[in-house]
């Protein structure tokens, strides 16, 4: 029997994935950081909120406003 190689893996930070917004490639580290958009989409959408409005399962925070109408709540 021969001995088993080990899988090598690239480190985290240096390993490539898409962003979500515009699936350019970018690093691993990057994505993390930018909650899965890569550098520029994170700075051109500066509006985009990372808060939690409205969590059922968790019975956090209450029913948006917009959900509230389009599902006659």
């Amino acid at each position: 029997m021969e001995p088993a190689t080990t899988l090598v893996r690239p480190a985290v930070s240096n390993r490539v994935v898409a962003c979500l917004w515009c699936h350019a490639t970018t690093t691993h580290a990057d994505a993390i950081r930018n909650h899965g958009l890569c550098q520029s989409c994170a700075q051109d959408d500066g509006e985009i909120a990372w808060r939690l409005v409205y969590d059922r399962d968790r019975k956090i925070g209450s029913i948006p406003s917009n959900l509230r109408l389009a599902y006659r709540l």
